[in-house]
């Protein structure tokens, strides 16, 4: 569908405007306290031929031949401003932001993009939006991201001021991750997609449809009340003002991963390179046939009924056979990785009116592996002395990733006080994943050696779906002072989807295979899927007042209403062996272990039949739910300058949470309520924000504000989930609470020039509930959520970007920008988890930090770019310190994700409308590592290396 929508926009566009090559000049207009000036005219000198800024954000466009100009900004009560030599090349846009002085002059902030409107994509643009804005918050422009040579949002937040990413996909603000730390797009919610997480996978979105990245640090009334660590905005790109037409394709090898002939896979079926299940994976639909529930075919004892009934045995082997039986992994060469990409779009009058096209396409194939990596666990002996080692295993994993992605959008400009947008975003990935564990197993009594050992194999599919539908506007009433109005809504559509998850452990003991069950999970079948429909609703409305005194004087109210429906099914289904080969008997291969031979009925006479394997049904109903999760919200704040150098900001938020979760389970209990969890809270948001203008371009912020932190549906679900080799079981908790949260900010900020910043912050958290893993009560470990008495967080950051010109004239290219964060946590342990523990370890301490958070994190990057050259140069560095990420077996110290550093080099040259690139990521590449410090003594739980990618692109646009 999506293919079809994309061709009949090409040719819709394409029949509008493929004609002279022309360009377009397009920025924003200030007035000298920043903020933008509504209906201020650019013109030609000598012709009419211009735009007026519109009335809603400042900004103005319009579509000029290629060539050479002066230009007339002028306003109402302020002197005409001149502007010389402003080049507009063919099919680019020239980026003009203009600031009127108090007097005469004008300040420029002069760029020259590809193919997109730059209005806020710009590094000088968005620092200006930062510079004005009524909360502390960093900004990262699509320009930086493009230099960076980041795929996805995730990648380009590494690079944000005290914002690191984990496991590739989570967002984490100073040290605040996951439910601390709320992601929107345009201002809409993104829903989480892992029934773990209360993030969004960011990971979902390509860096192509981005306009730029806002990573607020202070929370004010109109912002999610679930706001801690920070609420990142991603805004997407605006619609062109004149024709554009990109495609790009690239292609990277990494010594590992590509080019190889050990890569292990498996069947997945005829569509798994575009990263669809085709049918092959689905959970058999003979499962579904009434006559399995009548005949009790699933249950252990169907094997041995099946051997005198005749139809019991005939629908055993049916089933048997029905399910995908390649347990084993196979071994394929691995092509390059390699992404194409297109994009077009328009703008073109309906009537009067002026009306936006665009769309995008991408796809991609990317294919990682390590190989020899470590798996460990160990316990505490409770002897005092050293760790007890579980398991030691050699671990190989390959994961192939096929990634589609699109976006369509049309913008609808009644006037120039409306704006109207409708776009659709579609982001799929698959990951397809072999992976062997082979080592020492002490449970077991498995030394590792070569004929005394543990392994397991895992076969994994899984795919992940975001549908995003939005509708939104932008209206300004003049008769009402330039009231601003603003809505959007939503649906959202996603999906989680594991098909056929294949999991098959076995032991070699005396170099005998064998698959003990009172030792072993079942060789087994996992079905999982998630699927969330989220609808949301949101309006904002600002007053203008007393702007005789200040433009920025205004009252701001709106409300919000999210609802998000969930239902997440498991099954699983295991095999047992009545009388076929038994694994050891097989030599250990699992294609004759479970191949047609040694399946369902393999012998016998009517009535006298023989079953080897057959399936059982393994399902916890209760880890099956469905679930609802309401969010409504009313604010009112007030933004008042005080005096041309103090601003206020101040309000008070209203957000209501309610959460409802019922286990399949429920409907069949005696106590239905056990299997129940519910949420239903009001809390009441204060936040207030000061702004001292010490002097034009140096701002002094501090803040103070009270938010919340929520569980999401799977913490509070009463029920618990599998857990594979060296992963215990995690049990939900109804009983959860909000978890309230103060926080005090002050930042001092220098912008020197254009395109420049210094700024210092620091920052305190309180937390009172706040939500921590434990142990549950049980006889093996498990683990489950519970709310603490408080924890603290505070920190400082420190951020740098400066033009090296003031070097020498050698230098003019050349930018330098780093940050530099610096954090501490400390919450405290649950009181029966510390009991415990002291029990085993009288040292044992009574607090840790959060989980996911680094004392240290580091960014630094080193550009060089000339425009009349066309190079491009950009050097990256990333670091972070150890942070947490598990908690220990009892009495055992915590484990944790070792700081690493990245360094990525990025280099691109334009030749007309070709630009070339050549990237080299990981350059350094660091081991991947999480490790325990027990008594002065170090335990290393996994490790491996990812290996050095280089790439070489080319694209091209208009």
């Amino acid at each position: 569908m999506l293919y079809r929508m994309l061709f009949g926009t090409v040719l819709l566009l394409s029949s509008l405007q493929m004609v002279a090559q022309k360009g377009a000049i397009a920025g924003t207009v200030y007035d000298p306290d920043g903020f933008p000036m509504l209906g201020a005219n650019v013109v030609i000198q000598g012709t009419s031929q211009g735009a007026q800024t519109d009335f809603i954000e400042g900004k103005y466009q319009f579509q000029v031949d290629a060539g050479t100009y002066t230009l007339v900004a002028s306003y109402v009560g302020f002197g005409e401003q001149i502007l010389e030599d402003v080049t507009v090349l063919p099919n680019e846009t020239t980026i003009l932001d203009i600031t009127f002085g108090e007097d005469t002059g004008v300040e420029l902030a002069l760029d020259v993009t590809v193919t997109a409107q730059a209005l806020e994509r710009g590094e000088v643009a968005v620092l200006k939006l930062r510079e004005n804005s009524d909360k502390v918050q960093d900004i990262i422009s699509s320009q930086e991201i493009q230099r960076l040579g980041a795929g996805t949002a995730a990648a380009a937040l590494t690079k944000v001021t005290g914002t690191t990413v984990v496991d590739g996909k989570y967002v984490y603000v100073r040290g605040l991750g996951d439910r601390y730390s709320a992601t929107t797009l345009n201002g809409l919610r993104l829903p989480s997609i892992d029934p773990y997480r209360n993030s969004a996978q960011l990971d979902l979105i390509p860096t192509n449809l981005l306009d730029n990245i806002v990573a607020n640090k202070t929370f004010t009334p109109d912002l999610p009340g679930d706001f801690t660590g920070g609420s990142v905005n991603i805004k997407l790109k605006a619609l062109p003002e004149r024709f554009t037409f990109g495609v790009s394709v690239s292609t990277a090898y990494n010594a590992q991963s590509n080019l190889r002939d050990d890569f292990l896979t498996f069947n997945a079926g005829d569509r798994a390179g575009l990263g669809y299940n085709d049918g092959t994976l689905d959970r058999p639909a003979i499962l579904d046939d009434p006559r399995i529930a009548e005949l009790d075919i699933l249950a252990s004892s169907s094997a041995r009924r099946a051997g005198g009934d005749d139809a019991t045995a005939a629908l055993l082997d049916q089933t048997a056979r029905s399910f995908t039986n390649g347990f084993g992994l196979q071994q394929m060469n691995t092509p390059l990785d390699y992404s194409i990409s297109a994009n077009i779009g328009n703008q073109f009058n309906l009537g009067n009116m002026p009306v936006g096209a665009f769309a995008s396409l991408s796809y991609s194939r990317d294919y990682s592996q390590y190989t020899n990596g470590v798996r460990a666990n160990y316990i505490n002996p409770m002897t005092g002395a050293d760790l007890q080692e579980e398991f030691n295993l050699r671990d190989n994993q390959s994961v192939e990733a096929p990634k589609i992605g699109g976006m369509l959008g049309l913008s609808f400009r009644p006037s120039s006080a409306s704006t109207i947008n409708l776009y659709g975003i579609y982001s799929h990935q698959a990951f397809i994943e072999g992976r062997s564990l082979v080592g020492a197993n002490n449970d077991f009594g498995l030394g590792g050696t070569e004929d005394n050992y543990f392994a397991s194999q895992t076969n994994s599919f899984l795919s992940r779906d975001l549908r995003n539908y939005v509708v939104e506007g932008q209206h300004v009433i003049k008769g009402l002072g330039n009231t601003k109005i603003e809505w959007a809504g939503n649906y959202v559509d996603s999906e989680q989807n594991e098909p056929d998850l294949r999991f098959l452990a076995y032991t070699v003991n005396g170099g005998f295979p064998q698959i003990n069950p009172a030792q072993l999970i079942l060789p087994s079948h996992f079905y999982r899927d998630l699927s969330d429909d989220s609808y949301q609703g949101k309006v904002d409305i600002t007053i203008p007042f007393l702007q005789a005194k200040s433009r920025g004087n205004a009252i701001k109210f709106g409300g919000l209403y999210n609802t998000k429906d969930r239902d997440f099914n498991e099954t699983s289904y295991v095999y047992e062996n009545r009388s076929g080969l038994s694994f050891g008997e097989a030599n250990g291969d699992p294609g004759i272990y479970f191949g047609d031979d040694n399946i369902g009925v393999i012998g016998g006479e009517p009535g006298r039949n023989t079953v080897g394997l057959y399936i059982t049904d393994n399902t916890q109903l209760s880890n099956s739910y469905v679930g609802s999760y309401d969010i409504y919200a009313g604010y009112g704040m007030v933004t008042y300058e005080v005096s041309p150098k103090f601003k206020v900001i101040g309000g008070l938020r209203l957000e209501g949470t309610k959460i409802d979760i019922v286990s399949d389970l429920a409907a069949l209990s005696l106590n239905p309520e056990d299997y129940e969890a519910h949420i239903d809270t009001l809390a009441l948001l204060p936040a207030l924000n000061l702004v001292y203008k010490l002097r034009d371009g140096q701002n002094i912020r501090a803040s103070f504000s009270q938010t919340i932190a929520r569980p999401n549906m799977r913490e509070v679900a009463p029920f618990g989930s599998f857990g594979f080799i060296g992963e215990p079981p995690v049990f939900g908790n109804p009983d959860l609470s909000v978890t309230s949260i103060d926080n005090y900010d002050l930042r001092y900020e220098i912008f020197p020039n254009a395109g420049e910043v210094i700024a210092i912050s620091a920052f305190y958290k309180r937390f009172r509930d706040p939500i921590v893993t434990t142990f549950r009560n049980a006889g093996e470990q498990q683990f489950t959520w519970t709310n603490s008495e408080s924890a603290s967080l505070y920190g400082l950051e420190l951020e740098f970007r400066k033009s090296l010109a003031f070097i020498g004239s050698s230098f003019t290219n050349f930018t330098f920008s780093s940050n530099l964060s610096y954090i501490e946590s400390v919450q405290d342990i649950d009181d029966k988890e510390y009991r415990d523990a002291l029990d085993i370890d009288p040292d044992f301490p009574q607090t840790r930090p959060f989980n996911g958070q680094s004392p240290w994190i580091v960014n630094a990057n080193l550009g060089y770019a000339t425009q009349e050259s066309g190079w491009d140069a950009f050097v990256s560095f990333n670091y972070f310190a150890d942070r947490l990420t598990s908690i220990g077996a009892v009495g055992a110290s915590d484990i944790f994700e070792r700081g690493r550093s990245s360094l990525d080099i990025n280099l691109t040259k334009k030749i007309n409308n070709i630009t070339f690139s050549a990237r080299a990521r990981n350059v350094l590449n660091p081991k991947y590592e999480t490790f325990s410090d027990f008594k002065g003594k170090e335990y290393l739980f996994s490790s491996y290396e990812r290996g050095r990618e280089f790439s070489l692109g080319i694209s091209y646009g208009l």
